[in-house]
């Protein structure tokens, strides 16, 4: 082979993508040209390189993947779908503390999907996220781990449970702290709810801002390498993400101790 397979792959497009299309099964030259939407002249010098390194194999008119071909674009599809999520945010993630997420769950980010970046709207500099809270309404359950002290927190988690939509908070030790100092009565009634529950983080370990996940959204924000939360917010509406925000928050819950009514 005269090329590294990596930078054969990665640095053309239309290989890579010739290489995915393959992976649905044997194409012609004009189904391919079709729906690639590249010109010929474009296209057949690189199928020829792939040909050469013999990850493809051109038979009866008809393109395949080779035995090797088939085993570098299965496992060339996650590490895309990885640098697909870092890439589409380059500079946000360049920027965040990614210690509070697992090892395991780091290497599943790819699950994020299709996600976008929400950032603080400067007319609204103390006010939540309205597309959050507002998909958090229209859910049926909830699962948050939150470590930083929003003052309009109590009141929604509370006006949350009182509408019946299945709530489950963990909260560091300092948010809790602050939660019975400030907002006591307001806590009584949450933990008196059936549908509520309330767990206080006991372990020593890098945390992120916020894991919030319910059968609509996931969302989760990660304190920059300062240490601050910018209120910066990844959001997926994606079923893969959903889970994988649901294992993240499993995973603080796990280190955590409930909090019963006395």
């Amino acid at each position: 082979m005269t090329l590294g397979l990596l930078d054969l792959i990665l640095f053309s497009e239309k290989r890579k993508d010739f290489l995915l299309l393959l992976k649905e099964g044997p194409k012609d030259i004009e189904e391919t040209l079709e729906k690639l939407q590249v010109p010929r002249t474009a296209l057949l010098p690189q199928i020829k390189k792939l040909r050469e390194e013999d990850l493809v194999i051109r038979e009866e008119g008809m393109y395949r993947l080779s035995t090797i071909g088939e085993i570098v674009v299965e496992k060339m599809q996650p590490l895309l779908d990885t640098l697909s999520v870092f890439e589409k945010n380059e500079e946000f993630w360049a920027n965040r503390k990614l210690a509070p997420i697992p090892p395991h769950l780091i290497r599943r980010i790819s699950e994020l999907g299709d996600y976008r970046l929400i950032e603080p709207d400067l007319s609204h500099t103390f006010d939540l996220n309205q597309e959050f809270v507002r998909n958090l309404y229209n859910s049926t359950r909830i699962q948050m781990f939150y470590s930083y002290f929003h003052p309009q927190f109590p009141a929604l988690f509370l006006d949350l449970a009182r509408k019946g939509i299945e709530l489950s908070l963990v909260l560091s030790e300092a948010v809790y702290l602050r939660l019975v100092e400030d907002f006591k009565e307001k806590g009584k009634e949450f933990l008196k709810m059936e549908n509520s529950s309330l767990y206080i983080l006991e372990k020593e370990v890098e945390i992120p801002a916020l894991v919030a996940t319910s059968n609509r959204i996931m969302s989760l924000g990660l304190f920059n390498e300062s240490g601050r939360f910018d209120r910066q917010y990844v959001i997926s509406f994606e079923p893969q993400a959903i889970k994988w925000g649901e294992d993240l928050f499993k995973y603080y819950r796990g280190m955590s101790r409930e909090v019963r009514i006395k």
